[in-house]
Parts: structure tokens; sequence; C-alpha cells
């Protein structure tokens, strides 16, 4: 008979179902990692690595630890295995160091996944979009995804009785967290749309439907000076623009409004905030956010409206992570009011995330088929693939629909022309 040993070091006969069980394990357990990377957020661990980390760019749990406002003995050994697991997945990197005593202890440092999740003054972070995956108040609704197939009827309203954007907008915390897991996101693909897309060359006038406070049509007047724009929300949004020196402020959030991605109030918040104590940023922000609001910046008129009624005339107008919240129908009104306000050599410029038509196992593919299910669950929006958007667009009355570009392999640059 074949030892224990032997029978341990055996290969496996069938290796395939060995992967496959693997892989269904760890889909049954994943809602562990996001829970860890939350923790990791709140802990501000990415950003003391960063920041404290040493020449070779790595940590000890202990020297980590040692930042903390803890006096727990096994705070050490505790963050270690929660630091291994997000080692596994690349979001940390990870060496053996030997101490002079023998043990043998692992050090952290940053990936380049986790660079997103240390805040600095030149934006590009994720960390408020990773704690707002698992708002604890709104997570009951994902209990009831079922339902949304077996009833009829917006799912969230369903199970809250309010649409998400007012059940958001009546809890001050998760209103601020939403609102700034909205604009980092928008401040780090705007910045790249940028990179890439270059259609917003040799325009006079650029019409931001939905725009808020007008950050992003600021962001492009930056790089296109000789460029007007029109921020067109509505009217109690732009009511709250005001005239704060936009040097001195850094745009958090878009508006609450019925059409786009906000809740309630368009808020900006003082550089020097976000240098208080990340890891609490939270319930800085609820002490401090109102203090100053908006801001007007140089090149853009502000204007009220409601976009389903009409839009402002410019020889291009553009529609930037709107249509995915909301229905064909809805969408179809807003391009039909785009087009009549085109001037006739213009183009309505959509920026929207693009599902693929085949079923892919991509990173790209799952963030947008994940974005799809979210919409599913909390605004009855969805996403659309290209073929969507062109029927949309055919539908709308545009002759000419062209992607002209990608950005980060799953936001589509897409022009309409008349």
């Amino acid at each position: 008979m074949a030892s224990k040993e032997n029978q341990w070091n055996k290969p496996s006969i069938n290796k395939e179902d060995d992967d496959a069980f693997l892989y269904a394990m760890l889909l049954s357990t994943s809602h562990i990692l996001p829970m860890v990377l939350n923790a990791a957020i709140e802990l501000n661990v990415f950003d003391i690595i960063a920041s404290r980390a040493n020449v070779d760019g790595y940590m000890s749990t202990s020297e980590i630890a040692s930042q903390l406002p803890t006096k727990n003995p096994d705070a050490p050994s505790l963050l270690d295995r929660m630091l291994r697991l997000l080692a596994s997945h690349s979001l940390l990197t990870s060496s053996i160091h030997t101490c002079e005593d023998g043990r043998v202890e692992r050090l952290y440092g940053l990936s380049p996944a986790a660079k997103f999740y240390v805040q600095n003054e030149d934006g590009g972070y994720l960390g408020s979009l990773a704690l707002l995956s698992f708002p604890r108040k709104a997570a009951e609704v994902w209990f009831h995804l079922k339902d949304a197939i077996l009833e009829e009827g917006n799912l969230f309203k369903n199970v809250y009785g309010i649409s998400c954007f007012q059940y958001f907008g009546a809890d001050p915390t998760l209103n601020t967290l939403f609102n700034k897991a909205m604009a980092d996101l928008s401040g780090i693909t705007m910045k790249k749309v940028l990179e890439t897309y270059k259609g917003f060359e040799g325009v006079s006038l650029v019409v931001d439907v939905a725009g808020g406070t007008g950050a992003t049509l600021n962001t492009i007047i930056s790089k296109y000076p000789s460029i007007k724009g029109i921020n067109f929300d509505l009217p109690h949004v732009i009511k709250q623009v005001s005239s704060y020196p936009a040097s001195d402020v850094q745009e958090t959030s878009p508006p609450y409004r019925r059409w786009g991605m906000g809740v309630f109030w368009s808020w900006s918040i003082p550089k020097d905030v976000f240098l208080v104590k990340y890891s609490r940023f939270v319930f800085v922000y609820i002490g401090l956010v109102r203090a100053r609001s908006n801001f007007i910046y140089a090149g853009i008129e502000h204007v009220g409206g409601d976009m389903y009624e009409s839009v402002p005339r410019g020889d291009a107008i553009m529609i930037k992570v709107i249509c995915h919240n909301w229905s064909d129908g809805h969408c179809i009104k807003l391009l039909k009011n785009c087009n009549k306000a085109l001037q006739q050599n213009g183009k309505v410029i959509i920026i929207d995330y693009l599902m693929l038509e085949a079923v892919e196992s991509s990173d790209a593919a799952k963030y947008v088929s994940t974005l799809d299910n979210n919409m599913l669950v909390n605004l009855g929006g969805k996403e659309r693939t290209e073929k969507e958007f062109k029927a949309l667009s055919k539908s709308s009355g545009f002759s000419a629909f062209h992607v002209i570009c990608h950005v980060y392999n799953v936001l589509g640059v897409i022009e309409l022309h008349k």
C-alpha cells in the first residue's frame, strides 16, 4: 500500500476538474476580497506604504501597524493575513525577509494597480469607488436580485420604496461617498479620454449635458483654451454654482440630477482637506463639505433646463456616462433633442461604456458586465453594445455613427453626425 505521503504528492488524474473546483470555490467566497480591500483602504494601508516604505518600496506589517491608532499586539500578524490576500490578487507586491533571530516575515509594496488606491492631489483615486461597492445601508437590494427576473418594475424602488438617487440623497454620509466616488472615477477617465481623443480640436462651442459644476468642461478647456463651454444641468443645480475661485478648490462630485450620476448636491472640497487623515475621509467631508459650494470656471456659461425638453445649441454636444443610467426610450428622447440643437456640421460626442457582442473573460468584459448588473439593480438602465448605440443613433435621426476610440478598453468615444 502506498504511504500517505506518496498519496498526497501524487499528481491529480484530472487537473481540469481540480481547476474547475477551485474556480467555483473562489467564486463562492468572492465577497471576501472586496471586504478586505475596503478594510485596507479604511486603515490607510496603501497611503502608509506609499509614504513610508523603505528604499526598496517595501514595509513589514509591524512597520505598517506602528502607523495605525492601535495597541493590539496581534495587529501585525492579522494585517499580514489581509495583505497576503491582496498580494495574491496583485494588489500588492510581496517579498520574504529573514530577520536576525531567524524569523521569516513578509514585506509588502505597491503594485501598479495599487497606485489607484493612493490618494494624491493629482487625482487618480479609486478607493472611494471600492468603499461604495458595499454600502451597508443600501446592500439589501442585492439580496432581491432574483426578483428583478420574477417581478416587474425598478428593483431598487420595489425594495426601498424610492429611487436610488432619492435614497442616496437622503443619507448625507452615503451621498458624500457616492459623489466622491463618481468624481474620482470621472477624473481618471476624462484625463485618459483627452490623451486619446482629438475630436475637440477645431471645436468652438461645447455643450456638456448634465455637466454638474462644469469640471469636465474645464478639463477640456484647459487643453483647448479657444473652446467656449455651456454647462447644462437642472436649474437647481446651476443655481448652486457660485463664484468661489476654481484655483482654491478641487471638485468632488457631479450634482444630483435625474439625468446623471450625482445625488442632490454638487460639492467641492478645498485641496487641503485631502491631506487630512485619509482613512477617515468620509467623516472629514461630512463636516467640511458644505463650507464651500461650487465655482465658476473661466470660459464656461452655466445654463439650467431639462434635457428631455430641449438642449442648448452648440457645434459639439457631449453626453458623458449618462446613457447607461436610462432606458432606450429616454436615450432616444435625449438624442433627438441633441439632434435639434446641433449645428449642421456639428457632432454629438457620447462617452460611455461599451459592451462586447460576444461574451469574453477579459478584465474589460468582466467590468462592463458587472456595471451592467449594477444598472439592472440600482437604476434600471443598462450598458450597451456598439450596435445598440448605433440603433439609438438611427432612431434619433442621425445619419452618421462612428466609434472613434476606446479608453481603458471599456469606454467608447462615439461621434454622431446629422
